[in-house]
């Protein structure tokens, strides 16, 4: 585990823009790490928070190597397609 990346406690479901964007502190920056729920019919915030919190750890791992990988996108997201 890389020590400047840090997750912390914070999740946004934006359902207008098929995310759930989770967040990490990178040497003391905040990256916003948005998962793409397209594939996903969630009810409410309830059930995507849920989701997320099922999988939680999958999806750190995954934004962790993306981040030491330097592959962010154009709006400074690190984005996450892989389904679980």
């Amino acid at each position: 585990m890389n020590q400047a990346i840090q997750f912390i406690d914070r999740l946004e479901f934006k359902p207008e823009e098929k995310q759930l964007v989770f967040f990490a502190q990178v040497s003391g920056l905040m990256v916003e790490c948005a998962i793409d729920t397209s594939k996903y019919d969630f009810a409410d915030q309830s059930s995507a928070v849920n989701y997320f919190e099922s999988y939680r750890f999958d999806y750190e791992e995954l934004a962790e190597q993306l981040i030491e990988d330097e592959q962010y996108n154009s709006a400074g997201q690190i984005e996450l397609t892989e389904v679980f």
